[in-house]
């Protein structure tokens, strides 16, 4: 799952944990296993993560390219 936004106004409401509710189980429903990537400074998406079950696997190093 990514980009799993919800707009600051909106927030606390469990909407973005009831997406991820639903898309989760339609995800095992196919015998597949869900997973979501985040920024490691983005605690509130990772503390709904973990209160949804999901665990740290790894930590990933992203690299940003610009042009001169």
């Amino acid at each position: 799952m990514s980009g799993v936004c919800t707009h600051p106004d909106h927030r606390g409401r469990g909407y973005a944990g009831a997406l991820m509710r639903l898309v989760a189980g339609r995800i095992l429903a196919r015998g597949e296993t869900p997973f979501l990537h985040a920024y490691a400074s983005n605690r509130g998406a990772i503390a709904l993560y973990e209160s949804l079950g999901f665990n740290l696997r790894r930590e990933v190093l992203m690299t940003r390219l610009t042009r001169a």
